[in-house]
């Protein structure tokens, strides 16, 4: 099966004939591979959410209207085989991934309609082939003792959501510089210091109104936000909507 995919949230490694691919939050990929085996590991507590659209070549091979049309879906097909190649995603393909994800029709009418938006995404992904692989980065080696280093600043910011601790509270407090710890946080959790707390702080805000069931403006205090609206456009920018209708649509409170 030929698979067009999109991540809306989550951290997902794969492993398949010798080679490894990282997917994390807000990206695409097409995925085309044929008889082989593949490992996929994603991280504990971390809600995974993906958008994924498959079909066999044969049924993609149906829309061509030409010779010419049928020879660049084969080039394309080939060009992707045995492979998870990332695509540009594009504010055309990410509106229509919020409107298939948030989808009001019923009955006929949504399939329908989510089969029309699903080939208007393999549509935008395949009209400019602009497949990108991400930038390969020189991954510094870090020293066993530095990354035990590291991995305590993570569990003080974890633990320290509602007070956040500044970079310097933090490099002070594991005996590490604030550019060393800065560097070394983003090359081993690939996200900044900052990030790690407005992810780990709307995570904990969405566990607690699923599993407590405390109501958005509750969440947000325990977590420390003070601002209502600091805290709906975080949770919009990680989850792609406001905490109101994502609340609405997967918890119907």
């Amino acid at each position: 099966m030929l698979e067009f995919n999109y991540s809306l949230n989550g951290d997902t490694y794969c492993a398949w004939n010798g080679r490894e691919r990282h997917i994390s939050r807000q990206q695409g990929n097409v995925v085309f591979l044929e008889d082989s085996q593949i490992y996929v590991e994603r991280k504990a507590l971390i809600r995974n959410q993906f958008l994924e659209i498959r079909m066999s070549p044969e049924h993609l091979f149906g829309y061509t209207d030409s010779i010419e049309d049928r020879g660049s879906l084969e080039a394309f097909l080939k060009r992707h085989t045995d492979s998870i190649d990332a695509y540009e995603v594009t504010p055309a393909i990410e509106k229509c991934v919020h409107d298939m994800y948030f989808c009001t029709y019923q009955g006929p009418l949504k399939k329908l309609y989510l089969e029309s938006k699903a080939m208007e995404i393999i549509a935008l992904v395949n009209q400019d082939h602009s497949f990108v692989q991400p930038p390969s980065k020189t991954k510094v080696i870090w020293r066993k003792q530095d990354r035990e280093v590291i991995e305590q600043a993570r569990e003080l910011i974890l633990t320290h959501l509602e007070n956040p601790l500044s970079i310097r509270q933090l490099s002070r407090q594991v005996g590490m510089n604030e550019f060393k710890l800065k560097q070394g946080f983003r090359e081993l959790y690939d996200m900044t210091i900052f990030e790690q707390v407005r992810k780990a702080r709307l995570e904990r805000a969405l566990w607690l109104m699923e599993t407590e069931q405390v109501n958005i403006g509750q969440a947000a205090v325990a977590v420390g936000y003070s601002n209502a609206s600091n805290f709906t456009a975080a949770f919009r920018k990680q989850y792609g909507c406001n905490p109101s209708e994502y609340v609405k649509r997967h918890f119907g409170y």
